[in-house]
């Protein structure tokens, strides 16, 4: 049975779901708005903090959704000291405790100019060569990769694509799960080959692959060499992995004493909800995320494809670079301890202090009208924000109705929301007659935020700004071929980032990095793959 209903089972109210056919995966799916209902109706009966306490001990990934208000009630947040004051009010903390762990828990708002002289310091203009011959900004870190799935190969992928060697360590018995991933494929097999999953081969390009299984003496063994010669140690394991594995931070250290150890775990390390199972889905649940994406407290809609991850992983390169550069200053390494729930709250900026107890869909508690309107074709819409009263002007002049400007009842955000209905008609009714490009292109014109909703496909196939920027890079994989792969955001003039080489086959480069990296013999090595620990 899947996990959605284990609990229901367990406590009696499983309708038939414990039958064998429940036991299939297509099944389920092709009848899931039973097995939703089942749930649901179960579910419904409990407070939802306590269900989320109850599904977790039985190791279950769910967790409460909770909105941005309710943060402060979060146990696990406030164990960790994770919030800040700021002139008297609680607000969210940042993503991660720096340096060593400390925490920033009060502000103060600085009034104008008050770091004005922070214009008159002279500060040093590096010096590059041409663009030609500059080294990428991490040329000569070395990182050891111990992530898998989204959010830590993320972070690795982002220190890669500027330039570190990142040496991703998996093996055959525990390759990266999204080798495997049953959607991205780029062949038409039976999906089977771990080298051919355009998931994967996106967020792990750049990198050196090794097979290396730790669950064995030895394979630690060679996992302490490696750790030995390199800068950094990612890993997004649950908190207790790397402690059974005698490699804590205490470990790390005597192995080597400058290392910068970024772990990312759901929860954090420390706190009540430590040991919390947690994915994406969860950490926006618990994060006040999912919370906000609804028409109403009892029609959320939450947010896909591991958008947390995403920030997780983000925030995790950001606390590394900041770690190196501390490294630097004091010759010290340190353990960033990133909670990815840590990181998607401080994401939600100012929502603890101004978001309403209830979700509001597509609407802004300032800016009115915001919506997202059908346009002409199957699946097209336009998103559109009005930002003043100006723009509001603006937009009755390209609608064609310069009437409403004048209207009294629409001359503010606050009359044109309470009349939402007539507002909402007119611009919608407006958008179905265009293009969502042609519509966005006359707003815009007139300086009012719009833009076409866009697909994947429509990303890489069709947008202007991205194909005149040159986003997308071509790179021919040994196994899956050539394709296109995303380019880097952050473009760093004089230490130019990119995709220098497809992502690895699993394995490829562990008797180059065994030998060059951790300084392995040929002898252990012949031995070491005789005992199947390099496989």
């Amino acid at each position: 049975m899947g996990r959605a209903a284990c609990l229901a089972a367990r406590g009696g109210a499983d309708a038939d779901l414990a039958e064998p056919r429940w036991q299939d995966p297509v099944e389920r799916k092709k009848h899931q708005e039973y097995v939703f209902k089942v749930v649901q109706d179960f579910v419904g009966t409990w407070p939802k903090a306590e269900f989320a306490e109850r599904a977790q001990a039985r190791k279950l990934p769910w967790a409460a959704v909770d909105l941005p208000y309710e943060l402060p009630d979060n146990p696990q947040l406030s164990a960790r000291n994770f919030f800040t004051r700021v002139e008297g009010r609680t607000d969210v903390g940042f993503p991660f405790a720096f340096p060593d762990g400390r925490r920033v828990t009060r502000l103060e708002v600085p009034g104008p100019g008050d770091d004005q002289a922070l214009l008159d310091e002279q500060r040093p203009v590096p010096r590059t060569e041409g663009a030609s011959s500059a080294r990428p900004a991490l040329d000569g870190l070395r990182v050891l990769d111990l992530t898998w799935v989204l959010a830590g190969p993320y972070c690795t992928k982002v220190l890669a694509d500027h330039g570190a060697d990142v040496i991703k360590v998996e093996s055959l018995g525990r390759p990266d799960p999204t080798r495997f991933a049953p959607f991205m494929h780029l062949s038409r097999g039976e999906h089977t080959d771990p080298d051919t999953n355009g998931y994967f081969n996106e967020v792990n390009r750049n990198k050196r692959s090794i097979a290396l299984d730790t669950r064995t003496e030895e394979g630690v063994a060679v996992l302490r060499d490696l750790i030995a010669s390199c800068d950094v140690l990612v890993e997004n394991f649950s908190a207790t992995v790397m402690t059974r594995l005698g490699l804590g931070y205490d470990a790390l250290r005597g192995i080597n004493p400058g290392i910068v150890y970024v772990s990312m775990s759901g929860m954090g390390h420390t706190g009540p909800r430590a040991g919390w199972v947690s994915y994406a889905d969860t950490v926006s649940a618990s994060s006040g995320l999912t919370g906000l994406t609804g028409w109403g407290p009892d029609d959320v809609v939450g947010v896909i494809y591991g958008h947390g991850d995403i920030v997780a992983g983000l925030q995790a390169a950001l606390a590394t670079v900041a770690a190196l550069e501390h490294r630097a200053e004091t010759g010290r390494g340190q353990h960033i301890d990133l909670s990815q729930l840590e990181a998607i709250a401080a994401h939600m900026g100012t929502s603890l202090l101004t978001s309403s107890r209830t979700p509001i869909g597509n609407a802004h508690p300032v800016w009115s009208p915001q919506g997202v309107y059908r346009c002409l074709g199957a699946d097209r819409w336009l998103a559109v924000s009005v930002r003043s009263d100006e723009e509001w002007a603006a937009l009755c002049d390209v609608l064609g109705r310069p009437e409403l400007a004048a209207d009294a009842r629409l001359s503010t955000a606050e009359g044109r929301r309470g009349e939402s209905a007539l507002v909402d008609g007119v611009l919608g009714e407006w958008a179905r007659g265009l293009s969502a490009d042609q519509a966005a292109e006359l707003l815009q014109e007139r300086g009012i935020p719009a833009g076409a909703v866009q697909d994947g496909r429509e990303l890489v196939e069709h947008d202007p700004q991205l194909r005149a920027r040159g986003f997308y890079v071509r790179a021919e994989h040994p196994i899956a071929g050539a394709f296109l792969h995303e380019g880097v955001p952050i473009r760093l003039t004089g230490t130019p980032g990119g995709v220098r080489r497809a992502a690895p086959v699993l394995g490829a480069d562990t008797d180059e990095v065994l030998r060059d990296v951790a300084g392995i013999s040929p002898e252990r090595l012949r031995r070491l793959h005789e005992e199947d620990v390099l496989r």
